[in-house]
């Protein structure tokens, strides 16, 4: 009886995390949607002060509140390839352990080349071969789990 609650507790668990990823992802959309507004609406307003050449203190104000502003951008972004990365290992079909270290590395520092993931999934794992991770990778690019941009790959 106690395997059984310790089940439906973990299928619980799954679920609710599946929701709470999905509610983030939609939050993230909206603080992007928000701040590339925000960002667009600061760059107007410099704009036409800059033309007018009046108040020179509020353009300076406004360079700098831009600039505060885009500090927002990357923090941002890095969530929302956690949030894909998260996505894509709770899917049937990246359950391996070599697709989900790839996925994390990438979720988290960016695109990568072969060998940076290489050496990552070895740092990780104890050994890790060039040749397993160019096939894991090309399976993961096969099935949009990633995409190739030149010699780097990163998350859709």
């Amino acid at each position: 009886m106690i395997v059984y609650r310790q089940k439906s507790y973990f299928r619980f668990h799954t679920i609710y995390v599946r929701l709470a990823l999905s509610d983030i992802d939609g939050s993230l959309k909206s603080l992007n949607a928000k701040l590339d507004w925000i960002i667009n609406r600061l760059n107007y307003l410099e704009t036409v002060l800059t033309e007018s050449q009046q108040y020179p203190e509020v353009v300076e104000f406004l360079q700098s509140l831009k600039l505060g502003t885009a500090m927002y951008g990357e923090p941002l972004k890095t969530l929302n390839r956690i949030v894909s990365a998260r996505h894509l290992i709770e899917s049937t079909a990246q359950k391996d352990e070599i697709n989900k270290i790839i996925l994390n590395y990438i979720a988290l520092k960016g695109p990568k080349n072969i060998s940076e993931l290489t050496r990552e999934v070895g740092r990780q794992r104890g050994k890790a071969s060039r040749t397993t991770i160019r096939k894991k990778v090309k399976q993961l690019v096969d099935s949009k789990a990633l995409m190739k941009e030149g010699t780097r790959y990163r998350l859709p």
